[in-house]
């Protein structure tokens, strides 16, 4: 095949999808926000890695925190699930969960985690926490 002729059919695929991109484009403007709800549904979002601290002491976990969410900010991560428990166990009342909500308070001051997002919204009663 010609070099020319390769050019042709290159332009004439490419005047295609340009169609098709103009007609795709137009469509979604005219779609209503029920039918893009319907097509675009949002992406879930996964941690990049779980740190389950069920059966740890309280100086134990804050340490393995500390470390993980420092190593998580070096190495790249975008997202940590911290599974704390929800002190079921607890001889009185949950400990972990307060302790590591003081200690990611402190580290998002220091700037190695941006966001804090509790199960429930609250420290109380959940059993992980999210943080990025």
């Amino acid at each position: 095949m010609s070099d020319k002729k390769k050019k042709d059919d290159f332009s004439k695929l490419l005047e295609e999808y340009s169609d098709i991109d103009f007609e795709i484009h137009k469509k979604e403007k005219s779609s209503t926000v029920e039918e893009q709800k319907r097509f675009f549904k949002p992406v879930e979002t996964r941690p990049d890695h779980t740190l389950d601290l069920h059966g740890m002491l309280k100086d134990d976990a804050l340490r393995k925190v500390e470390i993980t969410v420092k190593d998580m900010k070096l190495r790249g991560y975008l997202k940590l699930r911290i599974i704390t428990g929800k002190g079921k166990h607890s001889e009185n009342e949950p400990v972990i969960p307060d302790a590591v909500d003081d200690l990611l308070l402190k580290l998002k001051r220091e700037g190695f985690i941006r966001t804090i997002a509790w199960e429930n919204r609250i420290v109380k009663g959940s059993g992980f926490v999210d943080v990025s």
